[in-house]
């Protein structure tokens, strides 16, 4: 701790340094204030939220909660995208912060926040540095400073820990159950002084730390001013007191700037002056939160990994009000997560005993002798865990006991909030619609509505409603029936079902959208608006169509439409514009039903168009791509022969860019007619790409067929191509038939040879090289229905019924395969009796897989 005489006409000014969600903080500093009975308590806080202080005192309301922060720079001060920023702060039951304000309501203290507000704070920082980093989730106190510098990893080095949390829980949160408050806190100063001593200024500067602190002295000094002129010191005899919280990087900076304003030195400071950004563009809120989203391990910086493990530390030693007592809240909190997670290891996998967790228990005991520590952490306890309830290996089919202790150390909880809380307008513009609508958010119960989209206006207006809950991420509803535009299927029902359900979550999602708009409405016009100007793919503009289309955001439908238009023209990537394709065809398909005045005939004209001159580029592709681009071939080929489509002259450069990429030009009809020539055939095979994937080769041939362009007899010669080429060729057979039953699954039933190809094929191959293509094969004739699969497998038994039967291969188990088709004279799906040729084939292989283990043996 470090404490500032003004003089005898101020203030005694104490600044205590603590790590956020600190319980040893928390602890130690409950006992200063008891002890040192200020008269006020300034806590490091955005100045803007001190409105709220009141609610977060109140004894309904309970933690984790955040106060919510958001900025729109509509006036363009910090630059000119007029952006939307947010952050949170978040408190927990043992946050040092709150365990100070709460201390100050119950004794009648003055408290106040004396940060920068949010704008301000965003004004003194450099683009993308500090609050205004690009992340997901920001948070107002990022103490990732205190934790990364090279004194800390020298420390780490010298200690033999393996990470900052380790050493603060061994060194700090441990020990501070133990030690006097005098020395906890000088330690803890001392480590602060270090660490910000290894920080460059530049990253200061940057971080907006230098503004910050120089704003909280001065508010400090004005405040202790204010303090004694209102109570006044000589009526009272004695200085008043002013005990100051902030994160522990900022103490000794705040220590300095005091000792510069009451002259006790005499130093320079160069601070970076913030401008000043507009209040009524600022908002605050409480909202509630959750241990998992402060739990340091979910990328919340500034907080402790293991929220729900120190609860339970801070839970036990709030059973004896005696923080330096040794009264075992870390040994039972270890005691506690070893029984429960072993009880659930046991209730999902059945493989952990009782022993089990007394040996992780003995483990943790003994690693907290050899570590020198008086009570066994969160460290010890996962080691333990680890070495006692994992079994053998540890990889993903074995961490399913850590998977489960990890969730129970981050815990579960949710906060909420007194009824005194303010509420933002987006919350009051939820409940007003959910009781226009007559949704039943009093209760937390699954409930269920039906809506006829197509033929009631009200239930088209609810659906746009809910969607519009689905974009803002809320959890609220959920769509289980009915047509999906973004999934592109169901298209035949006309009818939606939704499910919703009210829980604390929904809230907190809306005020955590709420800087995007004061209603629902301008809050996804916003974000709509936030992803047009992305670099988002053509397909991922078509989607957010669909998306707009859905909340009937009308306003918006032009916007979006055109940003489609202009990356169909610039996207180069043939599944994203393949994509947007589907989309837009799901979109004309049902236009009609939706009322809709938009128009999609020219935009699917231009996708088509791109899509055909990017369909070279997947000439190579990789096999996992392969049913993606099959599917966007059957695509084309469906759209380009729509009738109102008029797509007469792009059908016919959609045949002609086929033919050129499978014989490298296009063919004229005379070659493709069926009837080719055999002095030509050579001449066609040669012409043939080999870099054509032949999956991607078969399924073009089918589409030809099916056009008319080409005959069943070029479409075998191709087969024939791959039968008779080298041995990679002839493998790549199985891959052929999946992308030509596909698109042309009718070939094999034509009278044609495809059959006699199949059966040639497999003739060909021994049963390890079938075994590697039978994924393949199952995956070409999927296509088929089970009757058609009858009816393929007749035919096929039909095939032998002429061929002459040969015992005598029969009886060498080495040609089994071609032996037993050729055996087989009848359909062996009809015949009732054993042969004799099958009888002597199967002693035949009997006798040899017997003397082949013998071998092995």
């Amino acid at each position: 701790m470090e404490t500032i005489l003004r003089s005898a006409e101020m203030a005694e000014i104490m600044l205590v340094p603590v790590r956020h969600h600190s319980p040893a903080c928390a602890l130690q500093l409950r006992k200063v204030i008891n002890q040192w009975q200020p008269s006020a308590i300034l806590v490091e806080g955005p100045e803007n939220a001190n409105h709220l202080l009141p609610v977060m005192v109140h004894a309904e309301t309970k933690a984790p909660f955040a106060i919510y922060y958001a900025y729109h720079d509509k006036t363009k001060v910090l630059s000119e995208e007029q952006e939307h920023f947010k952050c949170y702060y978040p408190f927990l039951e043992y946050s040092p912060e709150l365990t100070a304000l709460r201390e100050a309501a119950k004794g009648g203290i003055d408290a106040a926040f004396i940060d920068l507000s949010y704008g301000d704070i965003l004004a003194a920082s450099t683009a993308g540095k500090g609050l205004r980093k690009e992340e997901e989730k920001n948070t107002y106190n990022d103490d990732y400073l205190l934790s990364q510098n090279t004194y800390i990893e020298k420390l780490l080095e010298k200690t033999s820990l393996r990470s900052f949390d380790e050493f603060w829980e061994k060194f700090f949160e441990i020990k501070g159950l133990y030690e006097e408050t005098d020395v906890w806190f000088s330690h803890l100063l001392t480590y602060c002084k270090l660490a910000r001593e290894h920080t460059p200024l530049e990253i200061l500067q940057e971080e907006g730390s230098l503004a910050r602190e120089a704003h909280m002295a001065e508010h400090i000094l004005q405040y202790a001013a204010a303090q004694s002129s209102e109570k006044g010191i000589k009526d009272f005899g004695e200085l008043q007191k002013i005990l100051v919280v902030t994160g522990g990087f900022h103490t000794p900076a705040l220590a300095q700037h005091l000792r510069v304003k009451t002259g006790k030195k005499t130093v320079t400071s160069k601070t970076k002056q913030s401008s000043k950004v507009p209040a009524k563009n600022q908002s605050v809120y409480l909202m509630p939160y959750s241990m998992e989203a402060a739990d340091a391990l979910n990328g919340y910086a500034s907080g402790m990994p293991f929220a729900g493990f120190y609860q339970r530390v801070w839970d036990y030693c709030q059973e004896t009000q005696q923080p330096y007592l040794d009264n075992g809240a870390y040994q039972k909190a270890v005691l506690d997560l070893l029984v429960e997670s072993g009880k659930e290891v046991r209730r999902k996998e059945g493989n952990l005993s009782t022993y089990d967790e007394i040996c992780a228990w003995q483990m943790a005991q003994g690693l907290m002798e050899l570590r020198s520590k008086p009570q066994p952490g969160a460290y010890e306890l996962l080691d333990a865990a680890l070495s006692s309830y994992v079994k053998g290996e540890y990889n993903i089919a074995s961490d399913t006991p850590i998977r489960i202790l990890r969730q129970l150390m981050t815990g579960e909880g949710m906060g909420t909030l007194c009824a005194q809380a303010d509420v933002p307008p987006i919350l009051q513009d939820f409940e007003a619609q959910c009781k226009t609508f007559r949704f039943k958010i009093q209760s937390t119960l699954e409930s269920e509505v039906t809506l006829s989209i197509f033929s009631e206006k009200k239930h088209r207006t609810i659906s746009s409603f809910l969607h519009r809950m689905v974009f803002l991420n809320t959890t609220f509803a959920w769509r289980v029936k009915g047509p999906n535009l973004q999934l592109k299927r169901d298209r035949n029902l006309i009818r939606e079902i939704w499910k919703y359900k009210w829980t604390t979550a929904v809230p907190a999602a809306l005020i955590d959208v709420s800087v995007y708009g004061a209603t629902i409405e301008e809050a996804v016009t916003s974000l709509v608006q936030k992803q047009l100007k992305k670099d988002i793919s053509a397909g991922e503009a078509a989607k957010l169509l669909t998306q707009v289309f859905e909340m009937n955001l009308t306003g918006q439908l032009e916007a979006v439409y055109d940003c489609v238009n202009e990356r169909i023209l610039h996207d180069t990537d043939f599944y994203s514009v393949a994509d947007a394709l589907k989309y837009l065809i799901m979109m004309d398909e049902l236009g009609t039903l939706y009322q809709t005045e938009l128009r999609f005939e020219d935009l699917l004209r231009r996708c088509v168009q791109k899509l055909i001159t990017l369909l070279p580029s997947i000439i190579g592709i990789k096999e996992e791509n392969l049913t993606a681009c099959m599917d966007a071939l059957k695509l084309l080929y469906r759209i380009t022969n729509r009738a109102n489509m008029k797509l007469a002259a792009e059908s016919e450069l959609y045949y002609e860019t086929l033919e050129t990429m499978v014989y490298g030009h296009p063919m004229d009809n005379t070659a493709l007619n069926g009837n080719v020539p055999l002095d030509k055939q050579t001449d066609l095979h040669t012409d043939m790409r080999a870099d054509l994937h032949a999956g991607l080769c078969g399924c073009i041939h089918g589409i030809l067929y099916g056009s008319g362009r080409e005959g069943a007899a070029n479409v075998e010669f191709a087969c024939r191509g791959y039968l008779t080429g080298t041995k990679e060729q002839l493998m790549q057979t199985a891959v052929f038939f999946r992308g030509l039953f596909y698109t042309a699954r009718d070939l094999i039933f034509i009278g044609g040879q495809i059959l006699e190809l199949l059966d040639t094929f497999f003739g060909q191959v021994d049963s390890t090289e079938f075994m590697e293509l039978l994924p393949q094969l199952r995956m070409a004739f999927a296509y088929f229905t089970p009757a058609e699969t009858d009816k393929i497998a007749r035919r096929a038994a039909k095939l032998h019924k002429s061929v002459q039967k040969n015992p005598q291969a029969a009886s060498s188990p080495e040609n089994s395969s071609s032996a037993w088709s050729k055996t087989v004279g009848e359909d062996i799906l009809t015949r009732n009796i054993v042969l004799p040729e099958w009888y002597t084939y199967a002693k035949a292989l009997d006798a040899y897989v017997q003397g082949q283990m013998e071998i092995e043996i």
